[in-house]
């Protein structure tokens, strides 16, 4: 499907202006009206989209068994006690999850951040990165994994901020309503994202300089 919000690399200024409208507005955004803007269809377990290149311009659906979803499933079989174990535990069903969906979407060669390499391969920008993992954290609250926390909106940086423009997927910890970052963009396919809040993250937040 081509995307008629076409965003340039990671700029995101149509979805800033969502995010900042939604910030505003009585009833917060949903993350279902940010995927919806990119996808086909509503993610489900039964079926769902994710994307294969830059911007999201193009999408794979995928359909997977009951073990799958199974091996999905044991990274939350032991509840956290915390909303902090809660954490650790979707940084490894998201790891896993980009695993499973890399062969099957072709993006199982995606590199860390916006390292392009060669533009034959399938190489995810932030945007991308941000709608696949907000789509599987949606899958995981519907399939009734998530006990701390909730899918939020996305965030954005970088519009207002004199900051290179950056987007990522978010959960809000239900007892508190503080919100977290799940940023998988800094990594390559597979490997653990970041998850900090959002405080520390909209402040520049980047894994390589420790801050």
């Amino acid at each position: 499907m081509a995307n008629q919000f076409n965003l340039v690399s990671c700029s995101g200024l149509f979805l800033a202006l969502v995010v900042l409208a939604g910030c505003q507005a009585s009833n917060p955004a949903k993350p279902e009206s940010y995927v919806a803007h990119y996808q086909d269809f509503p993610p489900e377990v039964k079926r769902f989209q994710v994307c294969h290149d830059v911007d999201c311009v193009n999408l794979t659906p995928i359909t997977l068994d009951g073990i799958t979803w199974q091996r999905l499933g044991n990274n939350f079989s032991v509840r956290g006690e915390s909303a902090e174990d809660e954490r650790h535990q979707i940084k490894s069903a998201i790891a896993l999850f980009e695993e499973i969906t890399g062969p099957i979407a072709n993006t199982q060669s995606d590199r860390a951040r916006n390292d392009w390499g060669g533009w034959s391969e399938r190489q995810l920008d932030c945007i991308a990165e941000t709608i696949n993992t907000t789509t599987y954290l949606m899958l995981f609250e519907q399939q009734g994994w998530l006990k701390w926390h909730r899918v939020g909106f996305p965030k954005h940086r970088g519009l207002f901020s004199l900051q290179a423009p950056h987007n990522t997927a978010v959960i809000v910890e239900k007892s508190t309503g503080r919100q977290y970052v799940v940023d998988s963009w800094f990594h390559k396919n597979g490997e653990q994202p970041e998850i900090v809040p959002v405080e520390r993250w909209s402040a520049g937040y980047d894994p390589d300089d420790n801050n």
